[in-house]
């Protein structure tokens, strides 16, 4: 469908489409101007609703909302108010239904996916029935994964059911990062953990005290801790041991320098403390670690 304010398509799923995981069945948006009639087109019987009836979905559905606002309700709660910047997502089985306000109708985007794999990933606990609407804020990168979909969909390109199904995961990726920013109270993530690897990079040797990091960010220990490992797939100290043993590394095997200078130049107290925490970190001496490339860190 098909004017300037609406578009949508639904697409057949092959097997191979099925076998891949994830997979996009349908992708549109409506700009729906004040006091309009809502839908404002017809879709397939499988899909259309009036509001008086409601709809169920065997399948997964985000929807965005960039602009006004309106009504969700479902079996699994009462009508919640929504607005711009509110994503919403359809469960498969769940009875639902939603409507802009007539003062303000509302510009939505969204996409319908379904997929072994899909399903594994809408396990996050993130996503719960029973609180469908996540308030994340004008996400740019979000609405333009919402637009790539609609694009591939309309244009088709060769192998596009493929191209769908990898949307369909950054869409829920895309999601979850947007959920874990607007979790943190103040000030962006990626902020936060920008300035502790700075802090932590700045360091000569292990032990740090993290907790005044934590303390300098404004935050419990613990918080900074979580927050710290989910956005690096590190804890501080890892990160911290990762840095001091990647600097031995290039002082070592790129630099002259004797053992005993760097050491110093890390922070060590003596030349042997160094020499046991490599052998200790890595299974290799500093001898012997200048003369490997590369260096392979143990995580823990």
């Amino acid at each position: 469908m098909k004017d300037a304010r609406t578009f949508f398509r639904y697409l057949p799923v092959s097997p191979e489409n099925r076998a891949w995981g994830a997979y996009i069945l349908d992708a549109g948006f409506a700009l729906v101007p004040p006091r309009s009639a809502y839908p404002p087109c017809q879709h397939p019987a499988s899909h259309h609703f009036t509001w008086d009836l409601g709809r169920t979905l065997h399948s997964y559905q985000f929807l965005y909302i960039t602009r006004g606002g309106g009504i969700f309700e479902s079996s699994q709660g009462s009508a919640q108010t929504v607005q711009a910047g509110d994503l919403f997502i359809i469960y498969p089985e769940v009875w639902h239904r939603y409507h802009p306000n007539p003062d303000t109708g509302w510009d939505e985007y969204w996409v319908e996916f379904d997929g072994d794999y899909v399903r594994r990933l809408m396990l996050h606990a993130a996503f719960k029935p029973e609180s469908p609407i996540l308030k994340i804020g004008m996400q740019q990168p979000l609405l333009q994964l919402f637009l790539d979909s609609v694009e591939v969909t309309r244009c088709q390109p060769a192998e596009y059911q493929y191209l769908l199904g990898a949307l369909a995961i950054q869409i829920i990726a895309h999601t979850l990062s947007a959920i874990r920013q607007k979790s943190y109270e103040g000030r962006p993530v990626d902020q936060v953990i920008r300035e502790a690897k700075q802090l932590l990079s700045r360091q000569s040797v292990a032990p740090i005290p993290l907790e005044h990091f934590a303390d300098q960010l404004h935050m419990s220990y613990s918080a900074f801790r979580r927050l710290f490992k989910a956005q690096t797939g590190f804890s501080p100290r890892q990160f911290a041991l990762e840095v001091c043993l990647r600097r031995a590394k290039d002082l070592l095997q790129h630099t002259d320098k004797p053992v005993h200078a760097v050491a110093e130049e890390l922070g060590f107290e003596s030349a042997p403390y160094f020499s046991r925490f490599l052998k200790q970190k890595t299974g290799l001496s500093p001898s012997e670690l200048r003369k490997k490339e590369p260096l392979r860190i143990p995580e823990s």
